[in-house]
């Protein structure tokens, strides 16, 4: 029997590449995130409402229903 190799899933990997633009390119709203990342907008909304859950990133309004999204300090 072959060892099997656990891939990330695929909503380990969509947080993974939105967590590592926004420490390369700073804060972003989701809709740049989702044009930075070439993903849905409903991936990526998802990825941010995963981590913001987790404490990872964090939500500064910016405008009536607009965010601006940030890499938290603490997982810096």
């Amino acid at each position: 029997m072959k060892p099997t190799i656990k891939q990330p899933s695929s909503s380990q990997s969509v947080d993974r590449q939105v967590l590592l633009l926004l420490r390369r390119k700073g804060a972003q709203t989701i809709e740049d995130l989702t044009t930075l990342t070439g993903m849905r907008w409903g991936q990526v909304y998802s990825s941010v409402d995963r981590l913001s859950r987790t404490g990872k990133v964090s939500l500064t309004p910016v405008y009536p229903s607009e965010y601006r999204v940030s890499v938290d300090r603490a997982v810096q």
